[in-house]
């Protein structure tokens, strides 16, 4: 097949025709070839890493049977994609079907209940769809899909108090709808779906009454959806998600082998054909417009099946399977940044090393599954700053129900000293969010950091929450060191005794371009929560406020000696 010519400072090769005999085949697929350099002697010289696909020619005509003969020997396709033909759309119900049909864990443990309002679609005439918003019975049951996207700014067409009784009384013109909604309608339209919800058109924008209730619902109304579709490539709802524009990248070259089948089926394909040698390719999905959207995170996260629209194919990922895709490419999801995963099926199923996943959480514990879901939101952007509470309650809902727990601002009553030890690093802008107590990391705003998990050892401390029904107040117990006594020399602790601190913002005029420490202010106090791994502690540095609370403003690691545990605990009263 191939022929090398390897001199002392060049390679050179060339490729022959190939014929493939049946009896070499048996009817069996050939999908891969791993690539080596051996020397005459047979040593091993060099090896790739991933072995090439071997790609049948490309589909010219439905149905795939019809395709050139050489697809009875490999399962690897080219990548094609453009948009909804009869054919994508026939692989996707497949992959729906396939879930429903052989996935347990993906199926609703009670009823779909139906949001409080939705688009019906339905066929007007020939070619036309007919969408009018329609409100639904309380607690009537049925299946639809739900869309995740991007905004993008004011939203041309919206639910409002003035609007909303034209939307149930006549249909909407869909000329007159942004082009990423159109999409999401054509969508859900050739999955045999009647129900579509988008946020924009089933909440009522202007009724803050009606805006609190429906986001408090929003997590059950992504869990309870047939499907959730995700329009991942566009940053706006007036961009198309179903013409995606995207190339493969071509880092990586790819060549084709003449091949003959030495078979009566070559008379089939009239003449000599040939297969495609291609690498391994990584789907880069995480630099996506909807990966950096707050709001989308728990969309993600919370339906049962999940169809992202990406820049190359469209697949599909449920509570089973991180990634089901129509045909076999030379994508490798498993090496794609794909986010984010569906960890918190897995995890709290305890399963997480069953299904497959390729995740980065360090164990099966809700701890480290804690970790990891404030890390990736935290680096999602929010319009409102204010929301950051709520874009999450969606998750947290879940994990409460599935760990048995509860969760106040994200502190968990199971784990409240480790949830209080996140961190911040130092980033011009940041700032507090209003009207959240300061203990919590949803206070402020920009990427939060849980770090301290990893090393956390023991505690040091006791936390609860206060009787206050808003749980905004925690009461801590734990040995409470003065500024000076850190800074300083007090208590006979000698020097170093603060090795590391972070502010939880910046001050508004920093003094130098070093990074930020805190100096010894008046009232300013070191609450030692917890013991690390290798014998350092750490400490929620506070400030003391009118009516003899504090507010936390940083954390800080210490070094300290024995003589400290001699000191009496007091009690602290953070909000």
């Amino acid at each position: 097949m191939q022929r090398y010519v390897i001199g002392r400072n060049e390679l050179s090769w060339s490729l022959e025709p190939y014929t493939l005999a049946r009896e070499l085949v048996n009817e069996k697929a050939v999908d891969r070839v791993f690539v080596s350099v051996e020397t005459e002697k047979g040593q091993m010289k060099w090896q790739g890493f991933s072995p090439l696909r071997l790609v049948a020619p490309k589909c010219k005509v439905e149905p795939e049977t019809l395709a050139d003969p050489l697809a009875k020997y490999t399962n690897y396709r080219h990548l094609v994609w453009e948009g909804l033909t009869n054919q994508s759309v026939s692989d996707i119900k497949a992959l729906l079907q396939l879930c429903v049909t052989s996935h347990p864990r993906c199926q609703q443990s009670r009823s779909r209940v139906l949001p409080t309002r939705l688009l019906h679609i339905r066929k007007d005439g020939e070619t036309n769809l007919h969408v009018q918003l329609v409100t639904t019975a309380e607690g009537h049951t049925g299946e639809y899909a739900a869309l995740s996207y991007c905004w993008g700014g004011p939203q041309p067409v919206q639910l409002t108090k003035s609007t909303i009784e034209r939307f149930l009384q006549q249909p909407m013109e869909k000329r007159a709808l942004p082009q990423g909604l159109n999409d999401a309608i054509e969508v859900t339209y050739s999955l045999e779906l009647e129900y579509l919800w988008v946020d924009a058109l089933c909440i009522i924008q202007d009724d803050q009454d009606d805006k609190k209730r429906e986001i408090s619902r929003m997590g059950a109304i992504y869990q309870g959806s047939f499907v959730t579709i995700a329009a991942a490539t566009s940053s706006s709802v007036h961009d198309s998600f179903l013409c995606s524009r995207s190339t493969l990248n071509t880092k990586y070259s790819t060549c084709d082998i003449p091949v003959t089948l030495d078979s009566e089926d070559c008379c089939d394909s009239g003449g000599p054909s040939s297969i495609t040698v291609v690498p391994t390719h990584a789907h880069r999905t995480n630099i996506f417009p909807l990966n950096k959207r707050g709001w989308a995170f728990q969309e993600a996260l919370l339906p049962p099946r999940l169809l992202v629209f990406g820049d190359l194919e469209p697949f599909v990922r449920c509570r089973t399977l991180d990634v089901l895709r129509t045909s076999l490419t030379c994508i490798e999801y498993n090496l794609s940044a794909v986010q984010p995963r569906r960890i918190i099926d897995s995890i709290a199923n305890n399963q997480a090393h069953e299904s497959g996943l390729n995740m980065d959480t360090k164990a099966d514990n809700f701890d480290f599954l804690w970790r990891e879901i404030v890390e990736q939101y935290t680096l999602r952007k929010l319009s409102l700053p204010e929301d950051r509470p709520f874009a999450i309650s969606g998750v947290i809902d879940f994990l409460s129900e599935k760990f048995n727990d509860e969760c106040h601002f994200g502190v968990w009553t199971s784990c409240p000293v480790v949830c209080l030890l996140w961190k911040t690093e130092p980033l011009q802008g940041r700032t507090i969010i209003p009207n959240i107590p300061t203990w919590s990391w949803m206070s402020v705003t920009g990427p939060v950091d849980l770090e301290t998990i990893v090393y956390f050892d023991n505690s040091e401390s006791v936390v609860e929450w206060d009787t206050d029904a808003s749980h905004t107040r925690l009461v801590v117990t734990c040995c409470v060191l003065e500024a000076e006594g850190v800074y300083g020399l007090v208590y006979g602790f000698g020097p170093d005794v603060l090795i590391e601190s972070w502010p939880d913002v910046l001050p508004s005029s920093p003094t130098s371009s070093q990074q930020p420490r805190f100096e010894a202010v008046e009232e300013c106090a070191f609450l030692v929560l917890g013991c690390e791994t290798h014998g350092r502690y750490l400490a929620l540095i506070v400030t003391k406020e009118e009516g003899g609370v504090y507010h936390r403003c940083g954390l800080g690691e210490l070094n300290l000696p024995d003589s400290w545990r001699e000191r009496p605990k007091q009690q602290i009263v953070l909000v």
